[in-house]
């Protein structure tokens, strides 16, 4: 079982999620906070961990439609590596999540690149 942060630390994220919204908001990003938005949200996904230690924190993620990464998963699965719907998912992830990590920063925010996440490899922590 994943041990709960202190709530002062909870409130702590809560708070730093709510600048991190309002600042992405104010430069132009629709973001849906997890468990608060439609069914397909596409964007800035925010969500907040309460998990105890390293495990926990404050995430940023962008995210596409749906379709779209299904289409980008089955066009792996039929035409491998090379299929131009693949690539171009690649693309746009990787250049979205590059750019929420520019304007976090810019914002004032410290965020760590979590890229040894294999489910998640375009996940951003926001430290602070």
């Amino acid at each position: 079982m994943i041990e709960r942060a202190h709530e002062t630390e909870l409130r702590t994220r809560e708070q730093l999620a709510r600048r991190v919204c309002d600042s992405l908001e104010t430069a132009g990003f629709t973001v849906h906070q997890e468990g608060h938005s439609q069914e397909d949200p596409r964007g800035v996904l925010l969500s907040v961990d309460p998990s105890k230690g390293l495990e926990g924190g404050v995430f940023v993620l962008w995210s596409v439609a749906h379709d779209f990464a299904s289409a980008a998963i089955e066009s792996a699965q039929k035409e491998g590596n090379k299929a131009h719907t693949l690539q171009h998912y690649g693309f746009v992830s990787s250049r979205m999540h590059a750019t929420l990590i520019s304007v976090l920063k810019s914002a004032g925010f410290r965020v760590v690149d979590v890229d040894n996440d294999d489910m998640d490899p375009f996940l951003i922590r926001v430290v602070s």
